[in-house]
């Protein structure tokens, strides 16, 4: 080395508020060259190899300052500069922020610009949630909480009862909405991926399934969650993973989608996923009604006063409650999917530590049974205006492969006294294949089909079940009693209700259905046929003479004659005079009271006393406060631990009510008479505070 170039390794050490300086890499000679003409203090030593830009006295205490020198204008090559030594607190949280001569420096410290697909005010437009395509060149779909509730039943035809109409008339209503549907309308509250054309993405490849995969969202413990229902049998996909028909997948934020091979999709969540729980955004009015599994509520919403009726699932631990959840589960997607004129409409969801909470549409005169009860039975002309709707409704659902397996005047809500029906309770319904069965053993015992109680490995049954359980409700509108029961059992004919069933025995005795005419019976047995491959189907109900009117009345009209010529069934059956037991003298129902809301075109809530149920003030609901620290906890413990303690159960919940009952309640036996004011213990020595001896 040269005596008058000093070694930067030889450099005095620099105090501790200066950073260390480590040793320069060479610079070339272009750069130096392109450097303005500065005195030169140390002496640079010249040749044909640069050496390190050095200053010449060892002590100076200024520091090193980056972008000093100024880049060549001309585009030409050269050595990288070498960076500055960086400060400790560069590497803070294992980050180092970029270079002084980088063009954004501290920009992953920046929240991103939007994305070009997101809604600017997420919030206002009630975003959910994002799917962008990554296989098909297409828009990104914006999942936004939208309201799919038809606004009037007359989108599918103005239904009086007396109208005679041709034989295609309801039928073609019925087509004629679903295309005005597929054009304009909204499908369902979730959005739907399929072949179909209603579908919000619609893929055309004849692999993928006419409604292949359906997603919607859920309030969860204080944020809106996405979930992924498969509906297909041929697959969806989520990472790669198959979901399963019937099945659901909670999504997280950046969760690929696959529709087969076909279609593939990335889902993004909103910038802010927060919601607020259920009893933040609705206040309950009161108890409407109290099932096995759930109990309804009115309630209103804080933010415009509308009404609707909250369907409340407690959680519960033990056997048994994983089907109850699973049929929640599939009640939730079921009416998800659907929007129809009569089928209820689910209008929100809650999953929160109390229990799930199902936001649905108000019905104000309650159920069909209680119609039934409180007015015996209903007229012929009240029933067919019923009924043109449950066979729309019905043919909408089986259109989608939806099979309700439920269908009873329990499960026919009323919404005003001009009899417009919606058809609810899918906490039984399944979606099945264009051409698959089911097997499952459920239903309501005097309302299934007799395909559904065969024995388990011959039992095999299709949506023709919805059609036999419509032919139960029909026959019990025209009389008052179930075609089937316990009750006609007798030693001359000893079958039980399912026998009944089974075979097919049933009649129509006098004088309960002397004035029903002849084409309402023939209708009936074409519902109760046993064979169902020969069943009618919901289509030709929707055609049959008693639905459309098309049949000649005359005072004379015989009861063997028309029907005879109609059918050619034997109806011998409506001859015999029996005794039956109508709903209405095994039931008691009244109207406890009208609850008026906030909706002007809304008439008064009824609100029913069904065999001394449940009453309007029962209200067993947390406070908002209790509800939302619950959320909180969640976010904070785990959903698992918080949920084992809400559903611990009490030391009393184990005992044997008789035990309860003798100790004079739920709680520590009974140790003084009230009346009396005398201790229950049996002599003065075991009184407390009694002489020893």
């Amino acid at each position: 080395m040269p005596p008058h170039e000093k070694s930067s390794l030889k450099r005095g050490r620099n105090s501790t508020a200066e950073g260390y300086e480590t040793k320069k890499p060479r610079r070339s000679t272009r750069l130096s060259q392109a450097e303005p003409a500065q005195p030169n203090e140390g002496g640079m030593k010249g040749g044909p190899l640069p050496s390190p830009v050095t200053r010449q006295e060892t002590s100076s205490t200024d520091g090193y300052h980056a972008g000093t020198v100024t880049p060549p204008e001309q585009p030409e090559p050269r050595t990288p500069q070498s960076s500055p030594p960086r400060q400790l607190s560069q590497f803070k949280n294992g980050l180092s922020s970029p270079l002084p001569d980088d063009t954004q420096p501290y920009s992953q410290f920046l929240l991103p610009a939007p994305i070009s697909y997101e809604v600017q005010d997420e919030e206002a437009e009630g975003v959910w949630g994002y799917l962008i395509p990554v296989t098909r060149v297409r828009e990104p779909l914006v999942l936004k909480v939208r309201g799919a509730c038809p606004v009037s039943e007359n989108d599918t035809g103005t239904k009086r009862g007396t109208d005679i109409v041709s034989k295609e008339h309801w039928r073609k209503k019925e087509e004629i909405y679903e295309k005005r549907k597929c054009a304009d309308g909204i499908p369902a509250e979730g959005y739907l991926l399929g072949r179909h054309p209603e579908c919000d993405f619609q893929i055309n490849v004849p692999t993928v399934s006419n409604r292949h995969c359906l997603l919607f969202h859920e309030n969860k413990y204080g944020d809106s969650t996405a979930v992924l229902e498969d509906l297909s049998g041929n697959g969806t996909y989520v990472n790669d993973a198959i979901v399963g028909r019937n099945k659901r997948r909670e999504l997280n934020d950046g969760d690929e989608i696959s529709v087969l091979d076909q279609a593939r999709f990335i889902f993004r969540y909103p910038r802010n996923r927060d919601t607020n729980g259920f009893l933040q955004q609705y206040r309950i009015e009161g108890q409407l009604g109290k099932g096995h599994f759930a109990t309804v509520y009115l309630a209103t919403r804080k933010t415009d006063g509308a009404s609707f009726a909250v369907k409340k699932f407690e959680k519960r631990s033990g056997p048994g409650e994983r089907s109850k959840v699973e049929g929640l589960q599939q009640e939730i997607a079921v009416l998800m999917s659907v929007s129809h004129p009569n089928v209820l409409c689910l209008k929100d969801t809650f999953d929160e530590v109390d229990g799930v909470y199902l936001v649905l549409e108000l019905a104000p005169e309650g159920e069909l049974f209680n119609w039934i009860v409180m007015k015996q039975k209903l007229s012929e002309v009240e029933t067919r205006k019923i009924f043109i709707q449950l066979f729309q409704g019905v043919k909408y659902l089986h259109e989608r492969n939806v099979v309700h397996r439920d269908i009873k005047p329990e499960n026919i809500l009323l919404l005003d006294k001009s009899l417009t029906v919606k058809l609810a309770d899918f906490g039984l319904a399944k979606i099945i294949g264009e051409e698959s069965f089911t097997t499952t053993l459920c239903g309501t015992p005097s309302y299934v089909a007799p395909e559904i109680l065969e024995q388990g490995n011959r039992r095999r049954y299709t949506r023709a079940v919805d059609v036999w359980s419509l032919g139960v409700v029909l026959y019990i509108c025209l009389c008052g009693f179930p075609p089937f029961s316990d009750e006609l059992y007798s030693p001359e004919k000893p079958y039980s209700m399912s026998q009944q069933i089974k075979m097919g025995r049933f009649d129509y005795p006098s004088p309960y259905w002397d004035n029903v005419q002849d084409p309402a019976l023939d209708l009936i047995d074409r519902m109760l046929t046993v064979d169902c491959e020969k069943r009618i189907t919901v289509d030709e109900c929707l055609e049959h003479p008693w639905t459309t009117g098309q049949f000649h009345v005359s005072a004379t009209d015989s009861t063997d004659g028309l029907t005879g010529a109609l059918a050619g069934l034997d109806f011998s059956r409506r001859k015999p005079v029996r005794e039956r037991t109508l709903l209405a003298s095994i039931n008691e129902v009244k109207i406890e009271g009208e609850v008026k809301t906030q909706q002007p075109e809304l008439a008064a809530v009824k609100v029913y006393d069904k065999n001394r149920g449940a009453h309007f003030g029962e209200v067993d609901m947390p406070s908002e406060e209790e509800q939302r620290k619950a959320n909180e906890a969640v976010k904070e413990k785990g959903r698992e631990e918080v949920e084992r303690v809400a559903q611990e159960e009490r030391p009393a919940n184990g005992r044997d009510p008789e035990e309860f009952a003798k100790m004079g309640g739920k709680g520590d036996q009974v140790l003084f008479d009230g009346e009396a004011d005398l201790s229950r213990y049996p002599d003065e020595s075991m009184r407390a505070g009694a002489p020893e001896e």
